[in-house]
């Protein structure tokens, strides 16, 4: 999701994201043989492919829970390259502007099938710039470019927001299943990341890297929620911003709190500590993190009156930060908080989007895993290794990690545990169903899979067996999907494997 800033006239516009273009095991010789018993969990794409599942996808990003109709929603942020290459499964026409896809779950929570249902238009060619001399907007603005956020509400809407260069503002968007409205849009050189509706209809969105150049407090990275407005709440599309506008964060309906801004000291943190603050494990200022991004909403009280909030900084290493916050009638104040310590697990590598689990825990993701190429495997860890202060090992990143407010007592810090057993992919994101044991993830970048975890056991993703999709594309460009099992296993027997790894 990372962006990097040029400037157009003075203003700082949205540039490029950083894309790894993922190697297969043909390619080039990995530490870990696709022929070894633990590659479907060490290996998982590389695995899946070898296993004829395609590994064909680009960009897949937020996947969103529909309860209300017993669907997901897939974001696929762009369809070029491996999708539209006339290669292999996937011959889709080139959209660089993006999809989102719909999937519909059956009795046993699984899907059959992708059906595009929010198609990214590209802009006239004649029209004239909003934005005057300098500006250009690729994607038509009145319609989706790169989405990449996604949330269902408990109204059955879907919420997209997005990661893009092709609109001169980043946009967050309402779709009600025929119409798209316009509820937000960010600061130049910003990308609208976190978005989450709690079960109040309270509307959570964060502002991801944006320019220096924007308007203070959004000249650094914030985590937000709209008051005076609920996503029952009908509005109407807000204005594509103009002038100075371009700099602020505007929404349709309500005003916009800032929670945490990147930088500012966390309310009654023990340690005194800043919100997007990285330590090494030695406890020395590694980074200020300037990347907030998804969010996970735990209500404590019954009304969700009082709650915690986590949110992912996504940088390498990375962060969790987390707030206790409380309704004051007109917004809500920020009570105390912490940056969640992940020492316990060697550390965390760019926690993208989020999920909540239905047994109310969060699930934060490592996306972007290292390549561990027996060349270069070094350096794609050379992050990790300064945090760690000794070599890290790649096969320790990639999966999705669970959030654990400690329940006991014992502890005044969140418990973590990383979900070796659901395999090591670039995991933008996982949505449990809400069975409580199936999940589907996003992997980001390009030639990935879409991948399915069905947990052993209800609320308890440490075993369980791991699936990938086998798609045929079909005339409508809808896309179907065979489900390949790739194996089970546990997280203790993974991470056994990990350690035995040989690093050479």
């Amino acid at each position: 999701m990372h962006k990097r800033i040029s400037t157009i006239s003075l203003v700082a516009l949205i540039g490029t994201c950083f894309l790894p273009q993922f190697s297969s095991a043909a390619e080039e010789e990995l530490l870990v043989s696709v022929n070894d018993p633990m590659a479907a969990f060490l290996e998982t794409r590389a695995y899946a492919a070898k296993m004829g599942a395609t590994a064909e996808f680009r960009k897949m990003e937020g996947v969103a829970y529909d309860k209300v109709n017993n669907k997901i929603y897939i974001a696929m942020s762009s369809i070029d390259k491996t999708m539209s290459d006339d290669k292999g499964d996937i011959k889709l026409p080139e959209n660089k502007c993006g999809i989102v896809y719909e999937a519909k779950l059956d009795d046993n929570n699984n899907i059959s099938k992708l059906i595009p249902v929010v198609v990214g238009k590209v802009a006239d060619k004649d029209a004239k710039s909003d934005y005057g001399s300098g500006f250009a907007d690729i994607c038509d603005v009145n319609s989706v470019a790169n989405p990449d956020g996604l949330y269902a509400d408990a109204q059955g809407n879907l919420w997209i927001s997005e990661d893009t260069d092709q609109h001169t503002n980043n946009m967050l968007w309402k779709w009600d299943g025929k119409t798209l409205t316009r509820f937000a849009t960010a600061p130049t050189g910003a990308e609208i990341t976190g978005i989450h509706v709690n079960a109040q209809n309270d509307v959570f969105f964060n502002i991801q890297h944006p320019s220096a150049m924007s308007r203070h407090p959004y000249n650094r990275g914030v985590v937000g929620v709209v008051n005076g407005f609920k996503a029952t709440d009908s509005f109407k599309s807000t204005p594509v911003p103009k002038g100075d506008d371009v700099f602020d964060v505007k929404v349709a309906a309500g005003s916009y709190q800032v929670l945490a801004r990147v930088g500012e000291p966390i309310p009654s943190e023990i340690s005194g500590q800043r919100f997007g603050q990285v330590n090494t494990i030695a406890g020395k200022l590694k980074e200020v993190c300037n990347h907030p991004d998804g969010n996970m909403f735990l209500p404590i009280t019954a009304s969700g009156d009082e709650a915690y909030l986590y949110t992912n900084y996504e940088c390498r290493p990375g962060t969790v930060g987390k707030i206790y916050m409380k309704r004051n009638g007109k917004g809500w104040d920020v009570i105390d908080g912490e940056n969640v310590n992940f020492d316990a697990i060697n550390g965390t590598w760019n926690n993208c989007n989020a999920s909540v689990t239905p047994w109310n825990t969060g699930l934060t993701s490592e996306e972007y895993e290292p390549i561990a190429a027996k060349s270069g495997w070094q350096e794609n860890v050379k992050d990790m290794t300064a945090y760690l202060g000794q070599q890290a090992n790649p096969y320790e990143y990639g999966y999705p990690i669970e959030l654990l407010p400690d329940h006991e007592g014992e502890s005044t810090t969140t418990k973590v545990v990383k979900h070796y057993a659901m395999g090591r992919l670039s995991y933008e994101m996982t949505a449990i169903m809400k069975d409580g044991k199936t999940g589907y993830s996003g992997d980001d970048g390009s030639g990935v899979i879409l991948s399915k975890f069905v947990a052993d056991e209800a609320a308890n993703l440490s075993a369980g067996t791991l699936y990938a999709a086998k798609v045929s594309q079909e005339n409508d460009e809808s896309l179907a999907i065979k489900w390949l099992e790739l194996g089970r296993s546990t997280d203790a027997d993974v991470y056994e494997a990990i350690k035995a790894v040989k690093l050479n």
